[in-house]
């Protein structure tokens, strides 16, 4: 059997809201069943980690002057630039998907924590709210299922 790399969620603050991540909020309904109904095994990979993994303007400037199809590459990076610089006051990208796509790649790239792990599907601002039950015992059987959830880099 195969599994699961899902980047999305937050534990610790969200990018729609304060709680509510946007891949999970745009469906909630789908990754409840994916995260808290499947028997396929998963690893989430949640801003909490993205937000930490920063490809640094050195870098972009580096890559900037290695040729000119480097060069347009890393002019395409302005409007994300600007828009972590808006939210997260960082002049840098943030490769959120990189970060699931190397774990997919090379298996064990990411440390990963095993919570019971559900999403909330009620209405409102926590709507689409990825929940992490990490308690070792008491947890609520009926909501959700223990994934890999991604906490750093190995």
């Amino acid at each position: 059997m195969g599994r699961l790399i899902v980047m999305g969620g937050a534990f610790g603050g969200g990018n729609i809201t304060a709680a509510v991540e946007f891949n999970i909020w745009s469906d909630p309904e789908a990754a409840r069943r994916v995260l808290a109904g499947s028997a396929v095994p998963t690893t989430l990979v949640p801003l909490d980690l993205t937000h930490r993994i920063l490809v640094p303007l050195d870098c972009l400037n580096a890559l900037a002057r290695s040729g000119p199809v480097d060069s347009a590459l890393a002019s395409l990076t302005s409007p994300g630039r600007a828009h972590y610089r808006h939210e997260l006051g960082v002049d840098a990208l943030i490769g959120h998907d990189e970060v699931a796509v190397a774990e997919a790649i090379w298996p064990g790239t990411l440390d990963c924590r095993s919570p019971t792990v559900d999403v909330e599907c009620g209405q409102g601002r926590t709507c689409g709210a990825t929940i992490a039950d990490h308690r070792l015992g008491g947890q609520d059987q009926s909501a959700g299922r223990k994934i890999q959830v991604a906490v750093d880099l190995a």
